[in-house]
């Protein structure tokens, strides 16, 4: 049974778009906000960067995290302690999201579900849409721990 976030994964996933692309639209939407150019970047983190590396869902969550807590300009200073929260989603993603796997990588997961990692393909499975949704809400509750509301956003200007 798949939630409204879970749901709202599997809408964008049959969009065409990747499980990190799908973790930074959900997030800017959060924030009321849309960044075409953003969401484009992120299609390169597609299937492990197309080589079966690190996870989208993971990828996806430390860029959203990173539009929190990083530098975006040049008077702005990025959260200094911006490498806790995102070494807390790394530890959890390993630890409690992949329970013995050994490696956070897209052809690990894939291949511990007993399927073939198809890197031609950049659309997630369903599978899929269920970390990808635990993910985000990791993401998102790790922001608001860290004293920001993850619906505010850093300012645009």
């Amino acid at each position: 049974m798949f939630d409204d976030t879970s749901m709202e994964v599997l809408t964008l996933a049959g969009s065409g778009y990747t499980c990190a692309q799908i973790v930074m639209i959900m997030g800017l939407r959060v924030m009321g906000r849309e960044n075409p150019d953003l969401v484009r970047a992120m299609s390169s983190l597609a299937m492990g960067a197309s080589h079966g590396s690190l996870c989208g869902a993971l990828t996806g969550g430390l860029c959203l995290m990173g539009l929190h807590l990083g530098k975006g300009l040049e008077f702005e200073r990025p959260i200094l302690a911006a490498k806790l929260p995102l070494g807390a989603l790394v530890k959890w993603f390993i630890q409690d999201e992949l329970k013995g796997l050994t490696a956070p990588t897209c052809r690990a997961i894939f291949e511990a579900g007993g399927q073939k990692l198809d890197l031609e393909s950049s659309t997630p499975t369903a599978a899929c849409a269920e970390l990808v949704s635990r993910s985000f809400a990791k993401a998102l509750s790790l922001i608001a721990e860290h004293g920001l509301d993850p619906s505010q956003g850093r300012d645009l200007e």
